[in-house]
């Protein structure tokens, strides 16, 4: 049993993941793996009954295959020091950390990785409720975008290599919160993680568009810790 579980794919349709952990293996073994949510992989959608990402605790007994997955990764997370849950964005995010249980445990855990960015995220809407990496022991979520981007995905490996290397991260770290929604057309142009100011009030818009459809929401707001807007 190895001390590190990487999942790719937790949405089917974000291969990034899988695309990184498997050439990752081909070199190197210290970590386990697994593929988040295997039915929507294999059909190459977001997921089959229910978003798995938005099933968590989930029930291993439900008819609903994501809640059955959701509970079966979280009793799987409990063999493990820590879980590294790998999603993908469309937009042009670049890496960044998201801590939906932002324990002093996760925290540290983030410290360790040669990231920018790190986005405590809790279920600050019934939107957000449900997320798997909430569970874990220890568990964090590596968003990456674009999420067909060669590039981001040669950074997701070195930065899960340096991780796994114990390489001490070379980047200061910054750390946003999620706060709030932005649920109306703004009027100005939007862009991820830079700061703007609408109706008196800054923040740094996350995932522009991205549940637009979804939630009718057309960003979240971010504040910067340690900032005075």
């Amino acid at each position: 049993m190895k001390n590190t579980l990487i999942i790719g794919a937790t949405h089917g349709d974000e291969a990034i993941g899988m695309r990184a952990i498997t050439t990752l293996a081909q070199s190197r073994d210290d970590f386990d793996w697994v593929i988040g949510n295997p039915r929507a992989y294999a059909a190459k959608t977001r997921f089959t009954q229910a978003d798995l990402n938005r099933s968590a605790p989930g029930d291993l007994m439900s008819s609903v295959y994501e809640e059955r997955r959701a509970a079966m990764l979280i009793q799987m997370s409990k063999q493990y020091q820590s879980v590294i849950d790998i999603h993908g964005a469309e937009k042009n995010t670049g890496l960044f950390i998201i801590l939906t249980n932002p324990s002093e445990k996760n925290l540290q855990l983030a410290s360790q990785f040669d990231v920018r960015r790190i986005v405590i995220w809790p279920a600050i809407t019934p939107d957000l409720e449900g997320p798997v990496s909430e569970f874990f022991p220890c568990g964090l979520e590596i968003e990456c975008g674009p999420k067909d981007s060669a590039e981001v995905q040669e950074e997701l490996e070195r930065v899960l290599a340096d991780y796994l290397d114990k390489k001490t991260p070379e980047v200061e770290q910054e750390v946003y919160e999620v706060y709030g929604e932005l649920r109306s057309d703004p009027g100005v142009t939007l862009n991820e993680f830079e700061k703007v100011t609408i109706d008196d009030e800054t923040f740094y818009p996350l995932l522009i568009g991205t549940y637009a459809k979804a939630y009718d929401v057309v960003c979240y707001k971010l504040r910067k810790r340690g900032e005075i807007n």
